[in-house]
C-alpha cells in the first residue's frame, strides 16, 4: 500500500465512540480528490483524530453503518 493508492479527506465532523470498547471513532469526512471529490462520507477511525485533520482513505465507496441502531 502506497500513498498512490490512497484518497485523502478531510475530517469535518466527529460522530462518536463505536467498538465493542470505544476504540474506534466514527467520522464525518470530505474527500479531497478522485472520482468523488467533495462527497461527505461516515467512516470509522483508530486513533487520535480531530476536526480538520486530512486522512488518507484506502477505499472512498464504502461508508460505516450509524451508530445506535436499534
Amino acid at each position: 500500500m502506497s500513498i498512490e493508492d490512497s484518497t485523502p479527506a478531510e475530517v469535518v465532523e466527529i460522530v462518536g465512540k463505536t467498538g465493542m470498547h470505544g476504540e474506534a471513532m466514527q467520522i464525518k469526512c470530505r474527500i479531497k480528490d478522485g472520482s468523488n471529490k467533495g462527497q461527505v462520507i461516515t467512516r470509522n477511525c483508530i486513533g487520535p483524530v480531530r476536526i480538520g485533520d486530512i486522512i488518507q482513505l484506502r477505499e472512498t465507496a464504502r461508508e460505516a453503518d450509524s451508530i445506535g441502531g436499534r
